[in-house]
């Protein structure tokens, strides 16, 4: 584990175990919504992306199921699906909803143009 750690970038050794992500930017909050309807992230507490990687690497495995009940803006989905697994999500909020079906299917068109 010690040889691991040392393969970890300096500034992650610094502070490992923890990870230090900013907050989810503009142009991220607002990927994929390009529909005249949806055009800004209206959600008020959108994850980064790289944070729920992260989580969503330490806690399961490609292929794995993970559940999000309380989807919001989709980030956990976006993670999962960039991370090669499978995801339920729920939301009761329409607007939330709309907001994270947008960003799921933009993130999935980009991720069949890489394969």
């Amino acid at each position: 584990w010690e040889q691991k750690l040392k393969e970890l970038p300096e500034a992650v050794q610094k502070i490992f175990p923890f990870l230090y992500v900013p907050k989810a930017s503009k142009s991220e909050r607002n990927e994929g919504l390009s529909n005249e309807t949806i055009q800004r992230n209206i959600h008020p507490t959108v994850k980064p992306i790289k944070l729920m990687s992260y989580l969503i690497t330490l806690t399961t495995r490609e292929g794995d199921v993970v559940l999000d009940p309380f989807i919001g803006s989709g980030t956990t989905a976006i993670s999962a699906l960039l991370l090669n697994r499978q995801f339920i999500g729920f939301e009761r909020e329409p607007e939330y909803f709309k907001i994270a079906e947008e960003r799921i299917a933009y993130y999935q068109a980009q991720k069949k143009l890489g394969d």
